[in-house]
């Protein structure tokens, strides 16, 4: 049984790691949001295993201010999603991602938005995210889309 729950930032750094940052130093993983106020992190668990992560957090995004008049208050962003790759495509990571649109709407809001790898965009967009601009690459990790799911 799927069990997705609020976890400590301990709970999410080995999968994010092994995921995102393979072959970087772990110490690439932690970002500067993952102890602001109001971030919160989810897990994905199966029999204690933990199969899928993200954090989320309140970010204004200049792209969404300038294009679509969202107020900074009310823009989120997603960031350090992560699956298993023994565990993709069973609905794991599409059934957090869920859990933390549903929260992120609980605390007031109007946008979620993230850098999402280009191999990543058509997960994300079966979830009704929209790619907004032109792919660009982060360096060191590679291509991505600007994307952003509406409320």
């Amino acid at each position: 049984m799927l069990i997705i729950q609020s976890v400590p930032q301990a709970t999410i750094i080995p999968l994010r790691h092994s995921v995102l940052r393979a072959g970087q130093p772990i110490e690439t993983c932690y970002y500067a949001e993952d102890s602001m106020e109001g971030c919160f992190h989810l897990a994905a668990s199966i029999d204690g295993k933990v199969v899928a992560v993200a954090s989320f957090y309140p970010e204004s995004h200049p792209k969404l201010d300038a294009d679509f008049n969202f107020h900074s208050d009310s823009t989120w962003r997603l960031r350090g999603m992560a699956t298993d790759p023994q565990s993709q495509g069973k609905g794991y990571g599409a059934e957090l991602l869920r859990e933390g649109l549903r929260l992120c709407n609980e605390k007031g809001a109007q946008v979620l938005w993230c850098n999402a790898r280009t191999t990543a965009a058509p997960f994300y967009s079966k979830l009704n995210f929209d790619i907004k601009g032109e792919e660009f690459v982060i360096e060191g990790i590679g291509p991505h889309y600007f994307m952003s799911y509406t409320f």
